[in-house]
């Protein structure tokens, strides 16, 4: 008896395996098609530059286009709207990114912290439209 137990057990933990794999390849699919997987070092520092550059002096609703012309990755920062969190100026920012016909568009909660960077205070779940990046078989 003790041995169909084992047995038993040991066939339900490879259903499960055979079950999740998919699942798991499919969350790895998907991460590398994300923007943010396949952008250069360059295209993240002239992402990070034109977005200190928008929550600290662009207007609410005014759109910003950054690009790397050398890789072709690009997109555009909107600040939605200015807050004051705790005593600190924060502002929600959204984020649209194209990186090798990949798209994504998410927003995030920025503060501006006593040494006047921007920090991440949130990241709510992605607006209304944004796009998922495209499945392997695309």
């Amino acid at each position: 008896m003790y041995a169909n137990g084992l047995l038993s057990n040991c066939l339900r933990a490879a259903c499960l395996v055979a079950l999740a794999a998919p699942a798991l390849a499919s969350n790895v699919w998907f991460a590398r098609d994300m923007p943010m997987s396949q952008m250069t070092d360059a295209d993240r520092e002239i992402l990070s530059a034109a977005a200190d550059e928008v929550l600290e002096s662009g207007a609410d609703g005014a759109t910003q286009r950054w690009e790397n012309p050398e890789t072709g990755a690009g997109g555009e920062l909107t600040p939605q709207s200015t807050t004051e969190r705790d005593g600190m100026r924060c502002r929600r920012l959204d984020i649209a990114n194209e990186v090798k016909g990949n798209t994504a568009r998410s927003h995030f909660d920025f503060c501006r912290q006593a040494d006047g960077s921007w920090k991440v205070v949130s990241s709510p779940a992605a607006p209304p439209g944004a796009s998922a990046p495209k499945s392997p078989a695309q």
